[in-house]
């Protein structure tokens, strides 16, 4: 049977000119390489750039390559959003400046590349964190992003920001949050009050940075003494650190106190297990050591009202102390000669500007000088303000002889309890003068004389003790000398037992469990809070490893940090007892709390933290 013809089929005696299929791989076999290697690299740059480069006028055809957008619209005072500005495929620099309703604070830029349905899109993040200064509706405005030399700009934002309750609720969970209030919100002008920021906790932070308020119109003092105490709210137990700052208000009339703003970070524990084996093998609970959530608190502003003192009408010079103070004057003695000499002193103590005060102006008679000394003062500074007392002596010498009515000391200051001026008043008593007495009826004065000069005293033999301790014949013979082997054996034998001492020693101390771990890091970390010197967050960081790895090295688990309620439970369910365990909780939250300040502790503060940190470790991690 014959086989229909096909003009695309062979036949016999014809020439082979290829198939259809077979033109393409004749086509490619028939290029040099380098050609071949050029027209991929084209297809392989029009695959990747015309996409993105279709997207790109089609966004600006369509929208622009910028947008702005925030994960919040509605938030209380003290509460902070985040706001994130997108560049389209391209690189732009954001504009910021106009933003006045809220407190700015940048946290970074990112960049992502997508491909979606071989289309490829590239995206830069600028990301902002944001703090409202104020209640009411407030207002993203337009942002300005440069791009490419051309300038996009955002849609506006609007924000509501509405009042918050002053404390959490009973079906609220508030883990943290920070408050601040006055001693007194209408004070007068000159009186000192105390301004309080409070952080309440319930969970472990770090890397808390303070940014004290504006204390316009106010002379404002840090309180280096700090407070913290534990309190149960709803229900749940809170850590509570205080920061004191001193105001005096400089004039009279309406100020405000700009919220103070904390930044702190939330140690999360992220304990989920990998959901396929192509996770991150770190992310398994034995190297993870929790996320740390950022976040910005802000407490409210605070209106104070200062009013001005009253006029003062009275007599007596007002003395410019304003606060609540005490007086008494008292006399060394009053029965005196003529030329003989007493001490007055005169006690001032209360507490406000007690550094102010004065010696209180006395109109001595002209029978009698007066001599003032340098005065002495006791003053401290604590979260009510400054308090102590000022002591003023002065020495009085009667000129003639008779009595002497010496004037009441007088001090006028203004109480700011009672809201008017007082004057304190002590009386002195009179002074009663002798005459002074005749020289002539003096004693005459004798002296015996007695002969200068050391005596001489006559040599004797008083005893043989210089004399050597042997004096008989056996002295002078020679003694056998130890051999060799004997006097190496007699030198080596306390070497080689002190050394035997020391290998069972370490060979007892030493054990690979976490016991030993944990006891061996809180040692280090302690040593390196020695050598902190002058490094403020060094020093507090080392007390903090150390005691936790000693908590952890106690109850022979290994760990990395806790929070102080973790570490007295963990404490208790191993055994300790409840008042040391709670001794140890209390000086880890007492370092926590010290991290809040930027100021520097004192010497005495530091001396006192690590010399506790160390009889603690020694207790838990003998």
């Amino acid at each position: 049977m014959k086989r229909p013809h096909n003009k695309f089929s062979r036949t016999p005696g014809s020439k082979s000119r290829g198939t259809v299929s077979d033109r393409p791989r004749q086509f490619v076999r028939g290029c040099p390489p380098l050609w071949i290697a050029r027209v991929c690299l084209l297809a392989f740059f029009f695959h990747c750039l015309c996409p993105a480069a279709l997207s790109a006028s089609a966004g600006a055809d369509g929208r622009p390559p910028v947008r702005a957008q925030v994960d919040r619209t509605l938030l209380s005072p003290g509460e902070s959003l985040q706001l994130t500005v997108t560049v389209e495929n391209g690189e732009g620099e954001v504009d910021v400046g106009g933003v006045t309703d809220f407190k700015v604070f940048p946290r970074g830029t990112g960049t992502s590349i997508r491909i979606v349905n071989n289309v490829t899109s590239r995206e830069q993040s600028h990301t902002y964190l944001l703090v409202p200064r104020r209640e009411g509706r407030l207002t993203i405005p337009g942002l300005t992003v440069l791009v490419g030399g051309r300038s996009y700009r955002t849609e506006p934002i609007f924000i509501t920001v509405a009042a918050r309750r002053p404390s959490p609720g009973p079906d609220q969970d508030t883990e943290v949050w920070v408050e601040s209030t006055l001693s007194a919100p209408q004070p007068f002008a000159g009186q000192q009050i105390t301004y309080t920021f409070s952080l309440y906790q319930a969970v472990r932070i770090s890397n808390a940075t303070f940014q004290a308020p504006d204390f316009s119109g106010f002379s404002a003092e840090e309180i280096k003494e700090r407070g913290s105490e534990h309190r149960i709210i709803n229900g749940r137990e809170y850590l509570v650190t205080h920061i004191h700052y001193l105001l005096t208000p400089l004039n009279a009339g309406d100020h405000e106190i700009g919220p103070a703003v904390l930044r702190l970070g939330i140690v999360r524990a992220d304990m989920q297990q990998r959901r396929s084996p192509f996770d991150d093998f770190f992310s398994e609970p034995f190297f993870n050591r929790g996320r740390v959530e950022s976040k910005v608190l802000q407490s409210t502003p605070l209106k104070v009202q200062v009013r001005p003192l009253p006029p003062y009408e009275g007599s007596e010079p007002f003395s410019g102390l304003v606060g609540r103070f005490e007086m008494e004057a008292r006399l060394k003695e009053t029965r005196l000669k003529v030329g003989d000499s007493t001490t007055l002193t005169i006690l001032v103590q209360g507490n406000g500007n007690i550094m102010d005060a004065q010696a209180p102006q006395l109109a001595m008679p002209e029978t009698v000088k007066s001599y003032a000394d340098a005065p002495e003062e006791e003053i401290r500074l604590a979260p009510d303000g400054y308090s102590g007392k000022k002591m003023y002596r002065m020495a009085l010498v009667p000129v003639s002889a008779g009595g002497i009515h010496l004037p009441s000391v007088r001090l006028t200051y203004f109480d700011v309890a009672q809201a008017r001026y007082r004057t304190l008043s002590a009386e002195l008593p009179a002074l009663t003068v002798q005459p002074a007495a005749d020289d002539a009826q003096a004693a005459p004065l004798t002296v015996t004389a007695e002969p200068q000069g050391p005596r001489k005293q006559k040599v004797a033999f008083t005893g043989r003790d210089i004399l050597p301790p042997k004096e008989d014949l056996d002295a002078l013979q020679s003694q056998r000398l130890l051999a060799w082997p004997l006097f190496l054996l007699w030198l080596g034998v306390p070497a080689l037992a002190f050394g035997t001492l020391c290998l069972v020693q370490q060979a007892r101390r030493r054990d690979n469990g976490p016991k030993a771990r944990m006891r061996s890091r809180a040692l280090r970390a302690l040593k390196t809070a020695r050598k902190a010197g002058e490094a403020h967050e060094l020093f507090l960081s080392a007390l903090y490893r150390s005691l936790s790895a000693a908590i952890y090295a106690f109850a022979g688990r290994s760990g990395e940090a806790l929070t102080w309620k973790e570490a007295e439970n963990l404490l208790c369910e191993n055994g300790l007892d409840s008042a040391t365990a709670r001794q140890a909780a209390e000086l880890l939250a007492a370092i926590e709390t010290r991290k809040f300040s930027a100021a520097q502790p004192a010497a005495e503060t530091r001396e006192d933290l690590l010399e506790r940190t160390r009889r603690m470790v020694r207790r838990l991690a003998p």
